[in-house]
């Protein structure tokens, strides 16, 4: 009696442990029935680790979402369907297979090689080549003026008079013709003029020119426009690894929804397809989102390089920016190297310039002339003769124009002064207020990389396997530090941009 009550428990509890396994093997098996395997998306490159900053040593971080093995209940697409072109493996003609690992120096570096053919560049270059050629166009002025001249006319009329005259002793009337001017007229005339007064008009106009160049080229200088290129490429790079970890975030959340639909609906008779629960439609749109701007990025960091678009990227995350400006630093250096401080100064200059040529309107034009002339329009003159002398021009009395041109330039140039100094406080206030700026953003990165730090060794010490909500997490920690230390080295440039490319 007592073995058969032994052997009525043991079966009993053999059935409550094989009716729920059963039941889940049902469920498995619909679920399988429904769904295909999911592929992982291709746009990126395959899961690696990726030592990032404080991380290093701590967290390794996959750099791309990868389905795996994993299936998503109730959808019929891979997730290389939803990255679209960027998941496809598929070449076109002469295109190299394989993922190109770049660093952000390389970057930079391909980009400064390539920067011949960017359109700003090329308009920078042209700016300070019409400034150039204009200067030594008015340094041309210095020199003297040498000139020819031709002319060969013939005139259908006589051009003269007709002298009749008695002879004294025959007493018969006579009749000469008397030219005034030749009816074939030939000219050739060589000049030579050397101003002597207006080259004092000359050095004003030459120094006006020579301030334009020079705010052409502090406008559009090589360490000016590298800053630039250097900045764009800077964002194309960490917009491309920000997106490649949203897209392993956003993969990690979508198989973390599909798992607990499928846990839900185990217990149940009937498995209603998981894409009809609005947790994994959200999710499955965030991963399209993602996917869509791993593609642009990466895109957008290929076109900047001189790359083809199609180009597969594996970068490695730099080292977090370390700098110790301070804002002692900051006070003791001068603003002369900001490029508008230099385009205020170089406008006093030309409106000190502009002001002097004003007063030399009151100084008589001299200059020394000279030359050779072969004619034979005037009969009575000779036909080859040489001249040369000193020519003065005057205007005696112009009603007060050239006082109230005096006045005006005097005026224009005490703006330019003020003008100057006010420059010179905005640049001086827009430094302090970039260091505020940068000091912020640093402090906000070196917190972000101690919760970084900590972060991973507590995930290290808790997590034996890399679980979907450990990818997740991993991914979400390294975004906030990719874009904390985005935000420093934007800071940091804007700073440098306002000391000039000197500092």
């Amino acid at each position: 009696m007592l073995e058969s009550n032994k052997q009525k428990r043991l079966s009993a509890v053999v059935w409550v442990s094989v009716i729920p396994l059963v039941i889940m093997v049902l469920a498995l098996g619909r679920v399988d029935a429904q769904d295909p395997l999911l592929l992982a998306p291709q746009s990126t490159p395959p899961d690696s680790a990726i030592p990032f900053g404080s991380f290093r040593g701590a967290l390794s971080v996959p750099m791309t979402a990868s389905a795996g093995s994993t299936r998503w209940q109730g959808n019929n697409s891979s997730a290389a369907e939803v990255a679209g072109s960027a998941g496809s493996t598929a070449r076109k003609p002469g295109h190299v297979e394989g993922i190109r690992r770049i660093t952000l120096e390389q970057a930079k570096q391909q980009r400064s090689v390539d920067s011949v053919a960017s359109p700003l560049a090329r308009l920078g270059q042209l700016s300070i080549e019409a400034a150039k050629q204009h200067r030594l166009g008015v340094q041309a002025d210095y020199f003297p003026k040498l000139g020819a001249t031709f002319a060969n006319l013939h005139y259908s009329e006589f051009l003269g008079d007709v002298i009749s005259f008695r002879r004294p002793i025959q007493g018969s009337l006579v009749q000469a013709q008397v030219p005034l001017f030749s009816q074939n007229q030939t000219i050739a005339a060589v000049t030579f003029i050397q101003p002597i007064t207006p080259l004092f008009q000359v050095n004003q106009d030459v120094r006006i020119a020579r301030a334009d160049e020079r705010i052409a080229l502090a406008k559009a200088g090589v360490a000016v426009t590298k800053n630039a290129r250097d900045i764009e490429v800077e964002e194309a790079y960490f917009g491309l690894l920000i997106a490649q970890r949203r897209l392993t975030s956003a993969d990690a959340k979508l198989r973390s929804a599909g798992n607990r639909e499928l846990y839900a609906s185990a217990s149940i008779e009937v498995v209603r397809a998981s894409s009809e629960a609005p947790e994994l439609v959200e999710a499955q749109k965030a991963l399209v989102t993602a996917a869509t701007a791993v593609r642009e990025q990466n895109a957008l960091l290929n076109r900047l390089m001189g790359w083809p678009d199609d180009t597969e990227l594996e970068l490695v995350p730099p080292d977090p920016l370390v700098e110790n400006i301070s804002l002692q630093e900051i006070a003791d250096k001068p603003s002369a190297a900001n490029p508008d401080v230099i385009e205020a100064e170089q406008t006093v200059v030309k409106a000190r310039a502009a002001s002097a040529l004003s007063k030399l309107a009151y100084v008589p034009t001299v200059a020394a002339v000279g030359g050779y002339l072969f004619q034979n329009a005037i009969p009575l003159v000779p036909s080859e003769f040489g001249y040369g002398g000193v020519m003065v021009s005057y205007n005696i009395f112009d009603f007060g124009k050239r006082e109230r041109a005096v006045k005006e330039a005097f005026a224009q140039k005490e703006m330019a002064e003020i003008a100057l100094q006010l420059t010179e406080a905005k640049v001086a206030a827009s430094l302090k207020k970039s260091y505020f700026e940068l000091e912020r953003t640093r402090q906000l990165s070196q917190v972000a990389q101690k919760m970084g730090s900590s972060v991973a060794q507590l995930m290290n010490v808790s997590s034996t396997s890399e679980s979907i909500e450990t990818k997740a997490a991993r991914s979400e920690v390294e975004i906030e530090m990719l874009q904390a230390d985005l935000a420093h080295r934007q800071a940091f440039a804007r700073l440098k941009a306002l000391m000039g490319p000197q500092q």
